[in-house]
């Protein structure tokens, strides 16, 4: 049984003001999908423009092995830096870019290169999505189970901007959420040059991204406690912070 997301109540879109218009920069929204064999597949329209984009599916192999998979459909690609169409399992905070395949690709599999999601908790698969004639770069978190027979979607981001670049996990910012599970503590805030944070219980550096309000990024890397914030210019952002399966996002002003 095939099933369709619709996204019109779920359709997250940030405005960049210009002096003559707007334009839409990021559209981020939750797929919360369950993909196995007795579900059948699960197809997505990112863009909802009535045209199927990619199908996730779980295809039963000889005896009790299982390939979860997912295809491109129409001018759509993943990303693949593969030989073997096995796509790249993305962290938080990787950039999405070349080389890209269409067609069937194998997210993990009980044969051959086993795939790179397999068991591999929460990933990201970069996205090269074809709308009305252009490339649009994007990203979905997903996890395959150690047993290949079950496939879980979770968010889903792309620029709405042609040829304009992504990194994994990178969201709109229209409306931050700044309650989390995860206490995350900015000081100071405003700050000058330098911003420090808590996280519970952090042992070495993690995964940050720094974007503006638009959901443009302007920084990213790894980090210790402190971030060198010299470079940005006057104004607020949005700081995220990823841990394993865990993430958080606060606002911060830059005097």
């Amino acid at each position: 049984m095939k099933r369709k997301i619709s996204i019109r109540t779920l359709f997250v879109a940030v405005l960049i003001l210009s002096s003559k218009n707007a334009r839409l920069q990021i559209n981020s929204y939750p797929v919360n999908q369950t993909v196995t064999i007795s579900s059948g597949s699960f197809n997505i329209d990112v863009d909802n423009d009535s045209n199927d984009d990619y199908t996730f599916e779980i295809l039963p192999l000889s005896g009790s092995s299982n390939a979860a998979r997912v295809i491109s459909l129409g001018n759509s690609q993943v990303m693949d830096g593969s030989t073997f169409g096995y796509p790249d399992a993305l962290n938080f905070g990787d950039n999405v870019t070349a080389p890209y395949s269409s067609g069937n690709a194998v997210l993990g599999t009980d044969v051959g290169g086993g795939g790179q999601f397999t068991g591999a908790g929460m990933k990201y698969l970069g996205l090269n999505i074809d709308i009305s004639g252009e490339s649009h770069l994007g990203w979905i978190s997903l996890e395959v189970v150690a047993s290949n027979d079950t496939i879980i979607l979770h968010d889903i981001g792309y620029n709405t901007t042609a040829n304009d670049g992504i990194t994994a996990g990178l969201m709109s910012t229209t409306s931050v959420n700044e309650t989390s599970l995860i206490d995350l503590e900015i000081y100071p805030n405003p700050c000058q040059n330098i911003i420090r944070f808590d996280w519970p219980n952090l042992a070495s550096s993690i995964r940050y991204s720094i974007s503006d309000l638009t959901g443009k990024l302007i920084l990213n890397g790894e980090a210790y406690r402190t971030i060198d914030v010299s470079t940005l210019a006057a104004g607020t952002y949005i700081l995220t912070i990823a841990e394993g399966q865990n993430s958080v996002r606060k606002k911060f002003k830059k005097n």
